[in-house]
């Protein structure tokens, strides 16, 4: 796979496909998604429609391959060259299905990494044993896609940071990074990346007016915030080393990029009583078996 990749960033969460989820309605917006994407440098898109069980967001990958040489086909025609690679965003409720249904689903670009979404707004007690256990059973590899923006994970780092040492990973939006989700889901983000807790920064564009690829201020302003060095890692390096087998490492920004920007919320992240303020991974495991 990574043989077949242009130079340049890898988005590994986006709904650019037209008609089969909340993401583009048309070509027209899926262009307009393009365009922006080349703007800031992404030659690579793994596309990702939602997948929900007994649902009409249900594409089979079959149909997801066919969008996907379609898409190819208009985006060569307009003179935009961005590779799109299949894959999908599968909802965490059917995937704790006893059957998971692997030959339904599709993993990120043939790399055996599935992303999932937990719902937003439900409050799992143990989300980490839920994904743990789906691990076991089913033998297949995750990335948690924007934890940041569940409830399930908000004041909870500890229990991402159980998910990720027993082997999965996670993708953080970059619009939640920039505070385009508002100031709680921002300050979340901050204190997963504080804690060495993020593996890919990725835009989860739904190429419509309201949820666009950056811009190339947005771009820059992420580069302040965390250093090249670590977008290049979150966008580029770390979506290479997925496709092609290989272990990704976790995102570091820059040091005293986040409390430059963020001072507050990094103070007030190593005072919360969720194992955060213990030292290291240790203490963010620990926190897991506070009362």
């Amino acid at each position: 796979m990574t043989a077949q990749l242009p130079p340049g960033f890898i988005d590994i969460h986006s709904h650019i496909l037209p008609g089969l989820d909340d993401g583009p309605e048309s070509m027209v917006q899926c262009l307009e998604a393009a365009r922006r994407y080349k703007a800031i440098g992404m030659n690579c898109v793994i596309a990702t429609p939602h997948w929900f069980r007994f649902t009409g967001w249900a594409p089979t990958p079959e149909r997801i391959a066919r969008s996907v040489a379609e898409v190819e086909e208009m985006l060569d025609k307009a003179g935009v060259p961005l590779k799109i690679v299949p894959g999908m965003e599968i909802g965490f409720v059917d995937s704790l299905q006893p059957d998971f249904p692997a030959a339904q689903l599709l993993p990120l670009g043939g790399s055996g990494h599935y992303l999932i979404e937990f719902p937003l707004m439900v409050a799992y007690m143990r989300p980490d044993q839920l994904i743990l256990r789906l691990l076991r059973r089913s033998r297949i590899k995750v990335i948690v896609a924007h934890p940041e923006r569940c409830i399930a994970f908000r004041d909870n780092a500890a229990a991402l940071a159980a998910m990720t040492a027993g082997g999965v990973l996670a993708q953080v939006n970059i619009n939640s990074l920039l505070g385009g989700f508002g100031r709680e889901i921002q300050q979340t983000a901050i204190n997963f990346l504080r804690h060495g807790l993020v593996h890919f920064l990725a835009t989860d564009s739904h190429a419509s007016e309201r949820r666009m690829p950056p811009d190339r201020d947005e771009w820059k302003l992420l580069g302040e915030y965390i250093g090249p060095a670590a977008v290049a890692t979150a966008c580029d390096e770390n979506p290479r080393r997925l496709l092609a087998g290989e272990a990704v490492v976790p995102v570091i920004a820059e040091s005293g990029r986040l409390e430059k920007y963020f001072p507050g919320d990094c103070a007030r992240n190593d005072k919360k009583k969720n194992g955060t303020n213990r030292k290291g991974f240790a203490g963010l495991l620990r926190g897991l078996f506070r009362k």
